[in-house]
């Protein structure tokens, strides 16, 4: 099956078939860094161990993407408010039931968080990250699986009711409340595409 395709075989849970992919692609996923392979590794395990991995459900922790979203120019990103933070940051979230793989959630929360349709997510990860957050009245381990992506030209964001707002940056002058992590996600889908941020 082709990663983001939204097809599965007849008969095959989308969660065991999001499972399959998620291995699949960490699998083929090249590190950038020691530490970048290290928690490659870890994810992997995880997914070993639990295959429920990638469902929010999974009492061990699961898997979730982060999106960050540039225009074409390459000069402004895409980023949300979280209120329960009370900062900025990339676009992201769970693996739904009707997800078949990460792609399809990265494409669908992007949608979701920001009211654009048509976000080109980049087929393989630029990082991962492993944080702890709370999930369902719990503090449970989050392993995020971190993509680039591409928002159609003309893009105005325009959130759901009851979202969170979401808001074009330019990429050299991010927020304030943008911590490090979203800084420097945003300086590496800059650098994978050539440019010094």
């Amino acid at each position: 099956m082709i990663p983001g395709s939204g097809a599965r075989p007849a008969g095959v849970p989308a969660g065991a078939a999001r499972h399959r992919e998620a291995v699949s692609m960490l699998l083929r996923w090249s590190a950038p860094s020691g530490e970048q392979e290290r928690l490659r590794a870890e994810f992997l395990e995880h997914l070993a161990g639990h295959p429920d991995g990638t469902d929010r459900g999974c009492g061990a922790g699961h898997l979730t993407v982060g999106v960050v979203v540039l225009d074409r120019a390459l000069a402004n990103v895409l980023l949300t408010h979280h209120r329960g933070l009370d900062r900025w940051a990339q676009l992201g979230g769970h693996c739904e039931t009707g997800d078949p793989d990460l792609i399809a959630t990265a494409r669908r929360e992007a949608a979701e968080e920001s009211g654009i349709q048509g976000i080109d997510v980049e087929p393989s990860p630029i990082r991962l990250e492993r944080y702890r957050a709370r999930c369902r009245g719990r503090d449970l381990p989050h392993f995020d699986v971190q993509f680039a992506a591409t928002a159609p030209p003309r893009a105005v964001p325009v959130p759901a009711d009851g979202r969170d707002e979401a808001r074009w940056f330019p990429v050299r002058a991010l927020p304030s409340s943008a911590d490090e992590s979203t800084r420097g996600l945003v300086r590496l889908a800059l650098g994978v595409r050539g440019l010094n941020p």
